[in-house]
């Protein structure tokens, strides 16, 4: 392609130094051409002439947002991070999403071009094991691909506790790497062992290792191969050695022995269980470690210590749960009208097919379960093992399978990852012509438009099974579970609430005016996401979904474009381009639909007048506005191949576009000319651009080829050629975004990754003009685009992922750095536009004068952004949509006005009700506060009754009291004496049992110290007799040992001798006969034997030798024994003294504390007595009040209950209204379409029998038969009538039902109101009990604090009188002692 020049090219592009490249004359002075834009070039230009002072630097990017999951099915895909986050698969990142801050965060880890292929989360929740799959190398080595385990901490995004940072155990990012031999399989599944210090891992087939990891120092402890599929593997976690491993006809417990570090695996069902059992998912519930297994028929099985505890069958729970509720209602209506319309109805299809379980989780009191038809079952498990289900709940369509789930150990939320099958459709792209280029287009030099890759960059590789599928995630309230099923709160909350796109997304369009995104997918739905400015980001809901429409039933949408405004997206289809007006949701529609013939790309001009759009070879310029063509750039004057990309330049001056193969080329068009003459051409046959960028101030062109995957920069007539190829075949170019301003150009990668290079590309390859390469996607990237300002980079990918990045860097421009901000962007995209990049600087006066301006121009946009509305916060609708509102409006008060005065009406009523019943019940009040007064003042002269007796009977008491302490008192002072007697007595006793035994202590000593020395003497002669036995014993070893040695001496030269002959023997032998050398070997072999029987005898003997030492040794431990004993004697005669001694004084303290414990316990028990009889009347008394609030409780259970009961019927009966109402509309259409086609004949009629037309008799008949045909349908109905009189009774029986259902919708919509009035009138009258309850609960607590204040007085009562008591005996005991 690029081929050198020919010598006529050569002389014109010479003749046209002096002449733009749209033929406009330079004058001398000019730089830029006034027509097109273009600068002027002359002969010997260098490329830094060319470039000027073209801003450049370092950039970087970092994602801050995705819309979009992982579309492959991976087990643990999601995990939950506290009670506020859950961490999912986003392209080749982890996200994080916040549910509080309404945010995306991402994970800190090192990210490259792997694959993630299993997820999960330790015990403590500060770690993450990513399982990572590299692709082959560029060699394409044979022996498979890299696979590799990440441990990652995510402390920083759970917001650790300050103990944690204290304690210097928060980390964050990759830890440790485990990389896996190259021929190891990819990884399926991951688990955490309970103390996060080692990791389990199970590969896919056909090997199906499970590997037992110590993450730490990278190390295998343990691995075996199971042969079996295997799709989730758990950890007991109360036992780290115990493992779980799941899969279709599989379910095991492996243990680690932690001796020999080998696995060995139990069976949990029977063989033949195992093999019928289809096992989708199993967990532990971590209370008392209960194995869950789920089974696709609808069971879930609880196992215990290997054994089966519970058997819980699914579906039998779901059948009753929905067989009453609104879900058994809607089957009863659907019932009912099938048996009115004869099954004939819409809506009638046959009953669900039962639901097959896919996913099972846990969560604090229980597991959950998931299914498919949207099912999701929460049930609660005990200590006990018992099962009790809380409630069975569907997603919205009972469409989606619950593939994942997770919840942390607060359960506050439930996240749930789910999936919904496309439903079968027409590919109306196989019906069509197949031809190369289709679907491919460019972003434009700034970013402002977007750079698309080709249908064949999305169809090169094999369609993952299952992409179209539509994945969303969703919360549920799993912690108020059992209020989610009263209806009062929002069950399943979506993550992204329009959704996000299930298959490839095809294009991508951007809007220079408004903060808004369009993407359109294979799954023809056209989005719209918002996005904030730079200093908004971390704000909740900074980016969202504001749009979601679907843009054909069959036709899948190959580009757009948004016009500059931001209201109108033109969407070009298989074989049409339509344009919507993009508003509201509900005013959404559509302007015009334009048939096309094989339509390829779309394009807005910047002012947004003219749209230019492709058609086969041909560039249509039309304007949108009026309806109007412009211009066909065909034949001679346009391409030769079909046209991949159109798209205009920044001032609009240029009109590009570039083709497939086998022409190959570039061409531009000028704008600014009346001719519209062809100003740019690059001609590269066989080469076929997928789509390209424009920098206008440069006048140069980069963009990319398909299949090779290259990039190339060119100028007009091939002039500053640059190719930059691929690295390799999966790193190929597939789509570019331009920042011309800024020095930047971004290129998106086969395998996922956004190239970052410096602008204008220079030669010398990769290595002079990249600058970073991040990795983003996990699929082809297939568009690029910048923001309005150019601070943020999307991109999108075949994996249906729209991702968003942040720019950072600096900027080096007159050799000054500049740090890109907000400001800085909007200055070089201005200056850009405008051509003041490469002006002349200033001088100091002017710099000045402009810096003081640009600051009160800032100061004004702040006040105005702050006081006025951006395009962002407009919208722009059509006068015929509020016609509509406002018709709608006028409807709306005229019901207003008649419910007003209906329940202004009823109001009355009512208050003339409520009025006669404040009569009655003020009457009944005056009555029963007589009775009252009457009973109160009776019960009033009762109590001064009472009081009067009540001091009568405390006078009698008092002086009852005085004179029985006076008798106390003297029968306690004469006791006194007495005791005072017998302890003197007792006293002298004592003193003559201590001489007693001072005596006996003396005799004891004396006879312990005649037999210790008995003892003493009786040892040494012992020892002594020990000695004489030892010694002989000793002397007998000796001699024994002498012995044995001269015996073994004269058996080693017996043996040596009969070896000697035996050798001299075997000698003679067998020089004289070899042939009796067998017999000499057995004789050698029987005498080996005779010799090791001798050696087993010297053994014998030197265990003999050994016993006798053990002997020896014996006895001495029997001497030292004996010593020991002796010891332990003289130490327990000491022991015995003490004990002696603590005996006497213990001897002597009790007698002491004997004196007053017989008194104090006949008072004690007299006081005990007593509180025991006060304390019966008030536990009476507790259990009553605890009776009185468990009815009290009852009756609010029962009330609340009666309510929900009211508010079922209620919405059942406005369900009745709405479909009666809804069928009243539809015979009222067909008796005026009825009415309608009647009138039209009759007209036509009268147009034939018309005076006028009396000239003309002859032909009245064949007129007649013409409206006739006309009106075919009409006369038909009235043949059947004819043919059938008795049809007339039947119209009106249908008349009659017809005003029946009137009258029946009517008293419905009366009992409607009266239902409704009765449920608000039964939630008043709780809520007055609830308040009288309260009330009376209140008056009962502060009784008990009365009663319990008063038992506390009493207590403290008895504790003064028994201080007296004691004072009273202390005194009285005195003054005998004196």
């Amino acid at each position: 392609p690029a081929a050198e020049e020919s010598p006529k090219n050569m002389e014109a592009v010479t003749s046209m130094k002096m002449y733009c490249v749209c033929g406009n004359m330079f004058l001398d002075d000019s730089v830029f051409c006034r027509r097109c834009g273009a600068k002027r070039r002359s002969e010997g230009m260098s490329e830094e002439d060319l470039y000027g002072s073209t801003p450049r630097g370092d950039a970087d990017i970092s994602l801050v947002h995705a819309f979009g999951l992982f579309p492959e099915k991976i087990r643990g895909a999601i995990h939950s991070l506290g009670d506020d986050a859950c961490a999912f698969v986003v392209g080749r990142r982890i996200g994080i999403w916040d549910f509080n801050r309404k945010r995306l965060n991402f994970l800190n880890r090192s990210v490259t071009n792997s694959a993630v292929t299993a997820l999960a989360k330790s015990a403590n929740g500060r770690l993450l094991a990513v399982a990572e799959l590299f692709p082959p190398t560029e060699e394409g080595r044979s022996d498979g691909s890299l696979v590799q385990i990440s441990i990652v901490g995510i402390a920083a995004a759970l917001q650790p506790s300050p103990k944690d940072f204290k304690e210097k155990v928060v980390k964050e990012g990759t830890l440790k790497v485990i990389k896996l031999p190259k021929k190891h399989g990819r990884i399926v599944d991951l688990a955490f062992t309970p103390d996060a210090r080692h990791v389990v891992s199970v590969s896919a087939m056909p090997e199906s290792t499970i590997t037992y990891w110590r993450w730490e120092i990278e190390k295998a402890i343990s691995s075996h191969d199971v042969q079996l599929p295997i799709t989730r593997l758990q950890v007991n976690p109360k036992n780290g050695h115990e493992i779980s491993a799941s899969g279709p006809g599989y379910m095991r417990l492996w243990e680690l022995n932690p001796n020999d570090h080998n696995l060995h695996d139990h069976p949990v069902f029977s063989l033949n269980q195992e093999k019928q059992a289809r096992v989708v998912d199993h967990c532990w519930v971590h209370e008392e470690a209960f194995l869950c297994v789920a089974v696709q028929d609808g069971h879930v099985h609880l196992f215990q210590d290997g054994d089966l505890r519970q058997d819980i069958d699914v579906r039998a729970v779901i059948a009753k749960d929905e067989s009453t509720g609104p879900k058994a209602i809607e089957r009863e209506q659907q019932k009912a009208l099938a048996k009115m319309m004869g099954h004939e109805g819409p809506n009638m299809a046959a009953d669900p097919p039962p639901v097959n379980l896919m996913s099972l989780a846990t969560w604090g009191q229980g597991f959950v379960v998931g299914g498919d038809q949207g099912y999701l079952g929460i049930f609660k498990v005990d200590a006990k093992c018992c099962v009790e289900p809380i409630g069975t709940f569907r997603m919205p369509g009972e469409e989606a399978v619950l593939w994942a789930m997770s919840a942390d150990s607060e359960d506050t939320h439930l996240s749930i990852l789910s999936y919904t099958e496309p439903e079968p459709q027409i590919d109306a792209s196989k019906t069509s012509t197949n031809f190369k280029g289709l679907n491919r287009s460019s972003t434009s030099a700034c970013g402002r438009k977007v750079s698309r890759v080709s249908t064949a960059v999305v169809t090169e590789n094999a369609e993952d099974e299952g992409q179209d599928r539509a994945w969303s995630l969703t919360v549920f309230p799993v912690s108020q579970a059992d209020l989610a099923g009263t209806g009062q709160l929002e069950l399943f909350r979506p993550v992204v609430p329009l959704g996000i796109h299930s298959g490839p997304i095809n294009c991508m369009a951007t809007c220079p005016t408004r903060r808004v995104v369009a993407t359109c997918g294979s799954d023809m739905q056209l989005k719209l996401w918002t996005y904030p400015t730079s200093d908004l980001v971390d704000q909740p809901f900074a980016f969202n979904s504001e749009m979601s429409i679907k843009v054909s039933t069959y036709e899948k949408p190959r580009k757009c474009a948004m016009h500059p405004m931001g209201f109108q997206i033109a969407v070009i289809l298989e074989d049409m381009l339509r344009i919507f007006h993009m508003t509201t949701p509900q005013a959404e529609r559509t302007l015009f639909d334009l048939p096309l013939k094989h339509p390829g790309d779309v394009a807005y001009s910047n002012s947004g007048d003219l749209l230019a759009v492709t058609s086969n070879s041909d560039v249509i310029l039309v304007d949108p506005w009026k309806g109007v063509l412009v211009r066909i750039f065909s034949g001679a004057g346009g391409h030769l191949s079909f046209v991949n990309q159109v798209s205009f330049s920044e001032n609009d001056g240029v009109l590009l576009s570039c083709s497939a193969a086998p022409s190959g080329a570039i061409y531009g068009w000028s704008m600014f000319s009346d001719a519209k003459e062809r100003i740019f051409e690059h001609v590269a046959k066989g080469t076929d651009y997928s789509g390209f960028q424009y920098d206008y101030i440069t006048s140069l062109v980069v963009a990319t080829t398909w299949p090779e995957g290259n990039i190339r920069m060119t100028g007009n007539m091939n002039e500053h050629l640059v190719d930059l190829p691929a690295d390799s075949p999966a790193f190929k170019y597939t789509t570019l975004a331009l920042a011309a301003h800024l020095g930047f150009l971004f290129a998106g990668m086969q395998q996922g990754s956004v190239r970052i290079m410096t602008w204008p590309l220079h030669t010398g390859g990769v290595g002079r003009n990249a600058l970073k390469q991040v990795s983003l996607h996990a699929h082809p990237v297939t568009a690029l685009a910048l923001s309005n300002n150019g601070h943020l980079l999307f991109s999108t990918c075949r994996g249906g992922t729209l991702m968003a990045c942040s720019i950072e860097g600096n900027l080096i421009h007159d050799d000054a750095r500049i740090p890109l901000t907000d400001q800085v962007r909007d200055k070089y995209y201005n200056l850009y536009r405008r051509r003041e990049l490469n002006h002349k600087k200033k001088n100091r006066d002017d710099a000045r004068k402009s810096a003081d301006l640009q600051k009160k121009l800032t100061e004004a946009i702040v006040g105005l952004s702050a006081n006025a509305a951006t395009l962002d916060d407009m919208v722009l609708l059509p006068k015929s949509y509020f016609n509509e509102l406002l018709a709608e409006i006028r409807s709306l008060e005229d019901r207003m006005s008649t419910l007003r005065h209906e329940s202004e009406f009823a109001m009355e009523q009512k208050d003339v009700q409520s009025q006669e019943k404040i009569d009655q019940m003020t009457y009944e009040r005056q009555i029963e506060r007589r009775q009252h007064d009457e009973k109160y003042e009776s019960l009033f002269d009762q109590y001064k009754k009472a009081l009067a007796r009540h001091a009568e009977e405390m006078n009698a008491a008092s002086a009852d009291f005085e004179t029985r302490a006076r008798a106390r008192q003297e029968e306690f002072e004469n006791k006194i004496a007495l005791e005072y007697e017998k302890q003197s007595r007792l006293l002298n006793e004592l003193q003559s049992l201590k001489e007693q035994h001072v005596q006996e202590v003396a005799k004891q000593t004396d006879k312990h110290g005649q037999q210790l020395q008995g003892l003493r003497e009786a040892n040494e002669s012992a020892i002594r007799d020990w000695r004489a036995e030892y010694e002989k014993v000793c002397a007998l070893l000796k001699s024994d040992s002498l012995k044995f040695e001269e015996a073994l001496r004269q058996q080693e030269t017996e043996y040596e001798e009969q070896i000697s002959e035996i050798l001299e023997v075997k000698r003679a032998l067998l020089q004289v006969e070899s042939e009796k050398s067998t017999t000499a070997l057995k004789d050698g072999v029987s005498m080996k034997q005779t010799i090791s029987m001798l050696q087993g005898n010297i053994v014998e003997l030197r265990g003999k030798l050994e016993e006798s030492d053990k002997q020896g040794k014996e006895l001495q431990k029997q001497l030292e024994a004996s010593r020991e004993m002796f010891n332990n004697v003289q130490e327990q005669l000491k022991e015995e003294k003490r004990a002696l001694k603590v005996k006497d004084e213990s001897l002597a303290k009790l007698r002491e504390q004997m004196k007053h414990l017989e008194s104090f316990r006949f008072v004690l028990f007299h006081k005990v007595k007593q509180m025991e009889e006060e304390r019966d009347p008030l536990a009476e008394q507790v259990n009553s009040l605890k009776s009185n609030v468990r009815e009290m409780y009852g009756e609010f259970v029962r009330e609340f209950r009666h309510k929900q009961s009211l508010d079922q019927q209620l919405s059942v009966k406005a369900h009745l209204t709405s479909t009666l109402q809804q069928d009243n509309i539809v015979l009222e259409r067909k008796l005026i379409q009825l009415k309608k086609d009647a009138r039209r004949l009759l007209n036509d009629v009268e147009q034939v029998l018309h005076a006028e037309s009396a000239a003309e008799f002859e032909r009245m008949p064949k007129r007649l038969m013409a409206v006739l045909e006309k009106h075919q349908k009409l006369s038909q109905w009235e043949l059947v009538e004819e043919e059938g009189r008795d049809q007339t009774k039947d119209a009106t029986k249908e008349q009659m039902m017809v005003t029946e259902m009137v009258i029946q919708r009517d008293l419905l919509f009366k009992k409607n109101q009266m239902a409704t009035s009765s449920a608000i009138q039964t939630k008043r009258e709780c809520s007055t009990d609830l308040r009288r309850l309260t009330s009376e609960n209140a008056a009962l607590i502060g009784e008990l604090n009365t009663l319990r204040t008063e038992n506390r007085s009493l207590l403290r009562r008895c504790k003064e009188l028994e201080a007296s008591v004691i004072a009273l005996r202390a005194t009285g005991s005195n003054p005998k002692k004196g």
